[in-house]
């Protein structure tokens, strides 16, 4: 049959300005691999070149990608006891 190229690869734009090139999986339209293909005129990551691989959680917001992450007490698994503390 023919090729749904729409599914093999695509363009993503990311929040620094830069477009990445993203390709994938012809099979499955999984993404295996994104790259710089434009860096935006007001990018500000020095390592944003044409063609440098872009790895997924460099396309996390900022945000996120700052947030700090807490285990609740209540999914605390090493056995200390969070209320008796208190």
């Amino acid at each position: 049959g023919s090729a749904n190229v729409s599914s093999m690869s695509y363009t993503l734009p990311l929040p620094c300005g830069c477009t990445a090139y993203v390709s994938c999986w012809p099979d499955t339209g999984v993404a295996h691999t994104r790259v710089i293909e434009f860096r935006g005129a007001s990018c500000r990551v020095r390592t944003h070149d044409r063609g440098r691989r872009v790895y997924l959680w460099e396309l996390l917001p900022e945000a996120t990608a700052q947030a700090e992450f807490a285990v609740p007490a209540a999914l605390d698994r090493s056995g200390n006891d969070a209320s008796a503390a208190r």
